[in-house]
């Protein structure tokens, strides 16, 4: 069955099912690892989203740049037909002649010198212009680049997190396992032991000594068999559930903040860059 992404449902479910009784320390376990490996399809999805927003973001600063950069070469644009409007102006008084009037003649030289500067003036602008937008086309290029590397190799920390928790959960399980039929021996060999000593000591049996270890100790071993056949399994999930309880319960804790956190980092790009992680998931 193919997992969906962690819902607060979700969470919400499993905490209910914490205080069921009747829910093994297994079926927990089993449960809460579901619950992270469905978590891991929401970091995985976060992490798509993150690199949507991020394409967002340089796409809107390389298109405003350009905007601002793409007015500049227009006005400038605007001064080199005004420059060429002035340098057609002067090409037809020089083409009436050289006048007689020195005066005329000095205005028209420092025209023509005027029309020379404010030239190589407009031309060293337009070269600068062109060579910052340039550097920002090859800017824009280089981070289209690293977000694509990012896109074929993404964030690894969170995931690795996730599998690492995993991995603790399974182990946690079989600590409690082990420790759980551990400590189940006390009352499962304890009762027997005390049946037998009460026997005895009472006169319940008879105190002639045997050399036989079954029937010196057979109320032992029938009381140890009823135990084992109606009794320790109780034993050993109460106190399983006894040792997993807290354990559990502090996972549980600590997923519900991982799922929070999750969800303020798409609930932020959201309303950053009005764009929906439903979009990556259409």
């Amino acid at each position: 069955m193919s997992l969906t992404p962690l819902s607060e449902a979700d969470l919400l479910q499993f905490e209910d099912q914490l205080t069921d009784q009747e829910k093994s320390v297994h079926e927990n376990f089993t449960k809460l690892i579901q619950l992270y490996q469905r978590f891991e399809l929401n970091e995985q999805s976060l992490n798509k989203f993150e690199h949507m927003a991020s394409a967002t973001r340089i796409k809107s600063d390389y298109e405003l740049k350009k905007t601002h950069w793409d007015g500049e070469l227009v006005e400038l644009k605007k001064q080199f037909k005004l420059l060429d409007n002035r340098i057609t102006a002067a090409e037809q008084k020089m083409s009436r002649g050289i006048p007689d009037d020195l005066l005329i003649m000095e205005k028209m030289i420092a025209e023509q010198e005027l029309i020379v500067a404010d030239q190589e003036k407009l031309n060293q602008a337009e070269a600068a212009l062109i060579s910052h937008v340039r550097e920002i086309d090859i800017e824009y290029g280089k981070q289209q680049e690293k977000l694509n590397q990012q896109r074929l190799q993404p964030k690894t920390e969170s995931l690795t997190n996730i599998t690492e928790k995993l991995e603790e959960l399974r182990t946690a399980e079989q600590k409690t396992k082990l420790k759980a039929n551990l400590i189940a021996l006390l009352p499962i060999l304890g009762i027997p032991l005390l049946f037998d000593y009460l026997t005895k000591n009472f006169g319940l049996l008879s105190t002639q000594s045997t050399h036989s270890l079954i029937t010196g100790h057979f109320i032992f071993l029938i009381v140890l068999i009823l135990i084992e056949i109606f009794l320790a399994d109780k034993i050993r999930k109460k106190v399983s559930v006894y040792l997993a309880s807290g354990y559990l319960k502090a996972q549980l804790n600590h997923l519900k903040q991982y799922a929070a956190e999750n969800q303020q980092s798409v609930n932020r790009i959201e309303n950053t860059y009005k764009i929906k992680l439903a979009d990556i998931n259409a």
